[in-house]
C-alpha cells in the first residue's frame, strides 16, 4: 500500500511540473520578419528568469499555459515561457519589407527604454526590420544607416524602397560577346596581342580610338579590342554566401537587401570598387569583390 502511495505521489509531482499533452496546441512563433530572429525561453512567465532554451522565428512550437502576457511552449524537448504577441500575434503583422514610421520615437541601444539613446525616427524615415523583443524591434533606418531599437507602435505600413537613381559615370561596364577576344597593345589589329578573354568577360572602357576601346577587366588586365565585341549590358554571379545590397557605393550606406551566392545580376555602373546592379527583385550597390564576371 505504501509502494503504491509512493508511485501515486511521484505521478502528481511529475504532472505538476510537466503540462498536459491534452491542452497543447501547435501554433507558429513570429520573431523575425527576415526569418533569421532567435528569441529566448525562459524558466518563468517573466524577463527576470533565467534563460532556458531558444525558439527561432516561424517555428511551430507546442502551446501550454498562459500567465498575464506570457505562455508556456514546448520547443522539442524543452518547455519555457515567452511573451504570447510572438505567437500568431502583433510580430506577425509586421510582416516583411521596409517599414514607413508613423510617429517620432528615439532609437535605443537595446530593447529597454531604459537604455542609451542612439539617434531619432520620424515619419520621414523608413526602417528594415529585423527581429523583436519585450514590444521592441530591432531596425536600420534605411537613410542613415542608424541601428538599433524602436516601440513596436511607431512602425507603420510595408513601403517600396529602391537605391539612389546612379549618375551616369563614365565607367560603366559592359560585356563582350566574342568567344575569345584578343587583347592587344594598340588599336589595331597590328599591335602584339597582350592576352585574351573571354566571352562575357566584364570591362571598363579607358579611352576610345575609332572602333577600338581601350579596355580594363575586373581582373586588372589592361589592353585594346575591337567595340564590335562589346555590348553595353554586362551580367556577373554573386560568389558570397549573402551580398548585401546597399543604397550607395560604400559600407556606410543603408542595406536594401541581399543576393545568395550564384545569384545572377545585371551590372549598369561602377564606382570604385562598387558595382550599381540589377534584378527584377532588387537594385543597388554591391562590392565587386564578390562578383565574377
Amino acid at each position: 500500500m505504501k509502494k503504491l502511495l509512493s508511485i501515486m505521489l511521484v505521478l502528481l509531482m511529475l504532472l505538476a511540473v510537466v503540462p498536459s499533452t491534452a491542452m497543447a496546441a501547435s501554433r507558429k512563433v513570429y520573431i523575425s520578419s527576415t526569418g533569421k530572429g532567435t528569441m529566448h525561453m525562459r524558466g518563468g512567465p517573466g524577463y527576470e528568469y533565467s534563460v532556458v532554451g531558444y525558439v527561432t522565428h516561424n517555428k511551430k512550437v507546442k502551446t501550454y499555459d498562459e500567465d498575464g502576457d506570457w505562455t508556456l511552449v514546448k520547443n522539442g524537448k524543452v518547455y519555457g515561457w515567452i511573451r504570447t504577441m510572438y505567437i500568431d500575434g502583433t510580430t506577425k503583422a509586421l510582416g516583411n519589407g521596409f517599414k514607413a514610421i508613423v510617429a517620432n520615437s528615439a532609437v535605443y541601444a537595446s530593447a529597454d527604454m531604459a537604455s542609451a539613446v542612439k539617434g531619432a525616427v520620424t515619419p520621414a524615415d523608413t526602417v528594415r526590420v529585423y527581429y523583436t523583443e519585450n514590444d521592441m524591434a530591432s531596425v536600420v533606418v534605411t537613410d542613415s544607416g542608424l541601428s538599433g531599437w524602436i516601440p513596436i507602435p511607431v512602425i507603420g505600413v510595408t513601403v517600396k524602397v529602391v537605391a539612389d537613381n546612379p549618375p551616369a559615370y563614365s565607367d560603366s561596364v559592359w560585356r563582350t560577346t566574342a568567344s575569345t577576344l584578343n587583347l592587344r597593345s594598340g588599336a589595331g589589329t597590328q599591335f602584339a596581342i597582350l592576352g585574351k578573354i573571354k566571352r562575357g568577360t566584364g570591362v571598363t572602357i579607358l579611352e576610345s580610338v575609332g572602333n577600338w576601346r581601350r579596355v580594363k577587366t575586373f581582373g586588372g588586365q589592361v589592353g585594346w579590342i575591337s567595340a564590335s565585341y562589346l555590348t553595353r549590358q554586362a551580367t556577373a554571379k554573386v560568389t558570397a554566401s549573402a551580398l548585401n545590397v546597399r543604397k550607395g557605393p560604400g559600407t556606410y550606406s543603408a542595406i536594401l537587401g541581399s543576393f545568395k551566392r550564384g545569384t545572377r545580376v545585371n551590372v549598369q555602373y561602377t564606382s570604385g570598387n562598387w558595382a550599381y546592379v540589377s534584378t527584377k527583385r532588387l537594385s543597388g550597390y554591391v562590392s565587386l569583390n564578390y562578383l565574377a564576371f
